[in-house]
């Protein structure tokens, strides 16, 4: 295990271009594969749809703004490692 949890905060400026490059693509939806717990900030949204994970978001997956208590809740989530009830949803497919 190379990591326990992804958090993507990018800023604005190429993140269309991020978002094409298949590296990128694949890290994100194997860290999902893989029941980690991934922190996004808004900026990340095309990053988790050109990782097919737009419509997959569950309560593994938290939204880190400004707000204090989101960067809080998502070292909190972590403490878990990883978001087992993922796991039977990604081995369906």
């Amino acid at each position: 295990v190379l990591f326990d949890a992804v958090a993507l905060l990018p800023g604005d400026k190429g993140i269309q271009k991020l978002a094409r490059h298949s590296p990128v693509r694949d890290f994100i939806s194997d860290a999902f594969a893989h029941c980690k717990f991934i922190g996004y900030n808004t900026a990340a949204e095309p990053l988790l749809e050109s990782a097919g994970l737009a419509e997959s978001k569950d309560d593994g997956c938290i939204e880190i703004d400004i707000i204090e208590d989101s960067c809080a809740r998502f070292i909190e989530r972590c403490r878990d490692l990883r978001y087992w009830p993922r796991e039977d949803a990604v081995n369906k497919v």
